[in-house]
């Protein structure tokens, strides 16, 4: 079985919608065998504050973080994997260039410790965004998601 790290933006749409949740769970039973990086309940708990949500929506979100593993930032192989998607997305990892036809890019810093946390813990990446396309198969596994589709 799959263990999959969740992008910020895939919780936010399990906490918006019990249906897109329901259908995402039938199709990749992430209950049970997902984590998130610290940095996701960071950005989560930020969106929360920011975006008003109500009571319902923060105990949703609690009793979503209490279900997950909640990977810690300080473990060497998330710092080294780190500077390696980075250097790499930047075009400068002399070991592993840049695909052809691609061209170096600025990842977000909470990108780049998300991307770490799934190749240290050799999980495939669920998003809905483009952020990570350049890293699919290279560091890790990436399955965008489309939230009209578990609609």
């Amino acid at each position: 079985m799959k263990n999959y790290l969740l992008d910020t933006n895939l919780i936010v749409a399990i906490i918006r919608s019990q249906t897109f949740a329901v259908n995402l769970e039938k199709s990749h039973s992430f209950s049970t065998n997902s984590l998130i990086s610290v940095v996701v309940q960071g950005e989560l708990q930020s969106l929360a504050i920011q975006w008003d949500w109500g009571y319902a929506k923060i105990q949703k979100l609690q009793v979503l973080l209490q279900a997950l593993l909640i990977y810690p930032l300080k473990v060497q192989t998330v710092i080294d994997a780190y500077a390696r998607i980075d250097a790499f997305s930047q075009g400068k990892l002399p070991d592993e260039p840049l695909p052809a036809g691609l061209s170096s890019r600025n990842m977000g810093k909470n990108d780049l410790w998300i991307a770490a946390t799934a190749h240290a813990t050799e999980a495939t990446l669920l998003t809905t965004d483009m952020d990570f396309d350049h890293l699919d198969g290279v560091f890790f596994d990436l399955e965008r998601i489309d939230i009209k589709l578990y609609l």
